[in-house]
């Protein structure tokens, strides 16, 4: 399969978005709220901050120009969400706390303003427009500044585009059914060239804040989540960074998680007592500087997981691969991969080959730690992407998936129904890839009906045309 050059798809792929909008093949129905796409949870707001991949400056609502020098420290107990930030406004430096809400009116709802343990707070960040009139107050009635982000700031910071609200996208599948299939190609190429190229710049800020090999470590945790808990396993591993846990990567990381337990289940075998054990003796000493307070525990998901898929077995997966770290790492990139895949198809464990949780009898066979699917899509999203060599595009463009993935399946039966000279393409990574960004960028959100997108995706000419 020939590809054109990665940059140029890409960027012709943005032309050709921008054009759509520019000359209004699409429209935007009035008066929608642009702030209206959900925000992510708090918790992942204040992982994006304290990585400072989150506008640090700004106009607050009434105090002025803000700038933060120092993002603070992330807390890890009760209070504001980081203390001892440092921020200059009006000209003048203040020390102190750091609030972050989705809403201003989050302060209320969690009764900070009546809590003395956040009078230190000099800085109410939200990422939703406060009220007319709202003004963050401590307990003793002083008021705080409070620093608006809009949507692009976090949108930016997570790599997602800005859903554009109203626009009416119908039935893709008539006009798309007379394009040429080379044409198709070419577009499902640079669609997911520009793809990316957003995660690839992402990755690079996200380095720049925290260092290379914590967001390669980061990126790792990530796919190993799955995508039900893509988030709680990020968050963990910034919450239990690499160098931090380096000799007590199992003990930091299942407690970080709270998945160790004071007491296990009476069934609980001699086996599991013992790995347990051993897990929370290395734990306890530790716990003091890493162990989550009330109300800021990471949040998993068990529902519809595979019992080899339990958050427990991902973990655990992680902390193998943490330990592996020295000889893994240099393994991230194309020229590595070959030798990368075959290192996580066979990381070990004498406990976790056989067991699905903490406190669960053994299996009847050893189970992956890290299955294969998982390991195509960290070469996929990650490591591929980060390579900008023609040979690793030309391997990237060759990978093929078992399967294509629901959310896919459905943005191909839109987009080119039971067309049959398409489906071999749909086998193919790339192509994968392309339709999550077509559909982030024209389908999410949005009904179908009178939409000239069709009729301009017969325009698509690929760079070298």
């Amino acid at each position: 399969m020939r590809g054109e050059g990665q940059q140029g798809l890409a960027e012709a792929y943005v032309a050709f978005t921008e054009a759509i909008y520019r000359d209004g093949a699409l429209s935007v129905a009035e008066g929608v709220n642009a702030e209206s796409s959900p925000l992510p949870p708090e918790m992942e707001i204040q992982r994006l901050w304290a990585q400072g991949l989150l506008t640090a400056q700004g106009e607050t609502e009434h105090h002025g120009c803000v700038r933060v020098l120092d993002a603070g420290q992330w807390n890890r107990g009760p209070g504001a969400d980081f203390l001892r930030a440092e921020i200059e406004i009006g000209g003048e430096i203040r020390r102190g706390d750091i609030e972050i809400d989705p809403e201003a009116q989050d302060w209320e709802r969690h009764g900070h303003g009546a809590n003395p343990a956040f009078n230190e707070v000099v800085l109410h960040v939200v990422l939703t427009r406060p009220p007319q009139g709202w003004y963050t107050r401590d307990s003793q009635h002083r008021d705080i500044p409070v620093l608006y982000l809009a949507p692009e700031a976090w949108q930016q910071a997570t790599g997602q585009a800005p859903v554009r609200p109203g626009i009416q996208l119908p039935r893709c599948a008539a006009p798309l059914a007379k394009m040429p299939l080379a044409s198709i190609q070419s577009l499902l190429q640079a669609a997911a060239a520009h793809r990316a190229d957003k995660k690839r710049k992402l990755f690079r800020a996200k380095a720049r804040q925290c260092g290379n090999e914590q967001a390669w470590y980061e990126a790792l945790a990530e796919t190993l989540g799955y995508s039900a808990n893509k988030g709680a396993m990020r968050l963990l591993a910034s919450r239990a960074p690499l160098k931090q846990i380096r000799g007590r990567e199992e003990a930091i990381l299942f407690g970080v998680a709270g998945f160790l337990l004071p007491v296990l289940p009476e069934k609980a075998d001699t086996t599991t007592r013992t790995y347990h054990r051993s897990v929370w003796d290395a734990w306890w000493p530790a716990q003091q500087d890493f162990s989550l307070s009330g109300g800021r525990e990471i949040a998993w998901s068990y529902a519809a997981t595979r019992p080899q898929n339990h958050p427990h077995r991902r973990v655990a997966a992680l902390a193998i691969a943490a330990k592996e770290w020295g000889t893994l790492y240099p393994l991230l990139n194309a020229a590595g991969a070959k030798r990368l895949r075959e290192l996580l198809a066979n990381l070990h464990h004498p406990y976790w080959d056989m067991h699905y949780t903490l406190p669960s009898a053994p299996a009847k066979k050893r189970m992956a730690l890290a299955g294969s699917a998982r390991i195509n899509d960290f070469l996929v999203n990650h490591v591929y992407v980060q390579d900008e060599s023609d040979a690793a595009w030309l391997t990237y463009l060759a990978m093929k998936a078992a399967s294509l993935p629901g959310r896919i399946s459905r943005t191909a039966q839109r987009l080119f129904g039971e067309r049959e000279d398409v489906q071999p393409l749909l086998r193919h990574c790339f192509a994968h890839q392309a339709l999550l960004q077509i559909d982030a960028d024209f389908c999410a959100g949005s009904s179908c009906r009178t939409c000239l997108f069709p009729e301009q995706l017969a325009q698509w000419r690929p760079p070298h045309a």
